[in-house]
């Protein structure tokens, strides 16, 4: 079955080399760029005029400093297959292929799948849509909508605070080709209230776990200035621990010229319970220096902050300079003996050099150079030490329209 398997796959990535390829077509406005796939339509037997197979690939050798070891590393390894059924009616799946097959006990699905789900759209003018799945949260942050191919570091808002693909339910309303408004149910997190606690070794702290832990997105997705410039808001409130409410905004924006793209994500949230464990770890680790006995939990009432800058120049053809910064912080205000404003502060910078060598072809050659720090202030800086990483990484990335 293994041998079969192979050989299928095999015989998937030979064939993107049958058919020339061209450019993607952008998305419309109430696609998301790191959602919308870049798809070839070309003659293709009858049985496959409407499936499209991508492939997502990234592999790069990188140099850590310190003691840490140098290594050639798969980035990114994810199989996309999406479609039309029939007349207003898609499908989407996207695996992840160096993700773990563990499944999560509160959707029932494993953490390599990234989206499963049908798009419907209805009404006059078919303005009218519904998605229904496993499917990308629709929050406003350009950062996570970019193709994953391209983005070589993500901040902790990506990477940690924001449960990206989740089983859900998302109504849209497409107002013209420039802006679109959507809401998203879903759920609060993959895993359940109690698994979560078990995983973290964190006692529950008289809390329980929500009995619908459950949340809503409000999006709207723009394009102004003769779509020179493209908005991604969004504002979402989710419970996960019964009788605590967390609220997030995030404004995502981007810029796209001829020569220089580029985007600005803002976010904020107030989370009643730090699910997402960024600033716990800090906070107990303080806790415990003052009482050895103490038992960590998930903070309570943490106020995260966030911006990330990235711009991509092209400035000869075919090469471009990317560069990207990252700041973020987390308070917490409320309470006596609280952690303080911005007790904790991730910062990060990137600069690297790309080169496209086909033209017609998503793929290119990258090098980069990244910093990152983790910095403590007020009380907690006394249990907790600040942070420092570099990291060089060389290496190539391709977007495979097999077909």
């Amino acid at each position: 079955m293994k041998m079969k398997l192979f050989l299928t796959i095999g015989f998937i990535c030979s064939s993107g080399y049958l058919f020339a390829q061209t450019a993607p077509a952008p998305a419309s406005a109430g696609d998301t760029t790191g959602n919308a796939p870049s798809l070839l339509i070309k003659k293709k037997p009858e049985a496959l005029q409407n499936v499209h197979m991508n492939f997502l690939l990234r592999s790069s050798l990188e140099i850590p400093d310190g003691d840490k070891q140098s290594s050639m590393r798969l980035n990114e390894a994810r199989l996309e297959v999406l479609g039309t059924i029939v007349p207003d009616l898609d499908f989407r799946i996207r695996y992840r292929l160096n993700r773990s097959q563990a499944q999560r006990d509160l959707d029932n699905a494993p953490g390599s799948l990234d989206i499963a789900s049908v798009n419907y759209k209805f009404g006059d003018a078919k303005k009218w849509s519904v998605n229904i799945g496993k499917q990308a949260a629709y929050v406003g942050n350009w950062e996570f909508e970019t193709n994953p191919t391209y983005e070589y570091q993500y901040s902790e808002f990506v990477n940690f605070q924001t449960n990206l693909f989740m089983m859900g339910i998302r109504l849209g309303y497409q107002v013209n080709k420039n802006h679109g408004f959507f809401l998203q149910l879903h759920n609060t997190y993959n895993n359940s209230f109690n698994t979560t606690h078990t995983s973290a070794g964190y006692s529950a702290d008289g809390l329980k776990g929500a009995k619908t832990p459950m949340g809503v997105y409000a999006s709207w997705l723009g394009k102004m200035f003769d779509q020179k410039l493209h908005t991604f808001w969004s504002y979402n409130v989710a419970q996960y621990a019964s009788g605590k409410t967390n609220h997030a905004v995030a404004l995502g924006n981007k810029m796209v010229l001829k020569k220089l793209k580029g985007y600005l994500d803002l976010q904020w949230a107030a989370m009643a319970v730090d699910y997402v464990n960024i600033a716990s770890p800090s906070v107990n680790r303080y806790q415990q220096r003052l009482n050895p006995d103490f038992t960590p939990v998930f903070a309570r009432d943490i106020n995260y902050k966030g911006a990330v800058l990235r711009l991509d120049y092209e400035f000869v053809p075919g090469w471009f300079i990317t560069t990207k910064g990252i700041f973020e912080s987390a308070s917490q205000t409320k309470h006596n003996g609280a952690a303080g404003k911005n007790f904790r502060e991730n910062i990060g910078l990137l600069a690297g050099l790309e080169y496209k060598p086909i033209a017609n072809q998503n793929m290119k050659l990258f090098g980069y150079y990244y910093n990152n720090q983790v910095k403590y202030k007020n009380v907690i800086a006394d249990a907790n030490a600040p942070q420092r990483t570099n990291l060089i990484a060389v290496g190539v990335l391709y977007l495979v329209n097999a077909f």
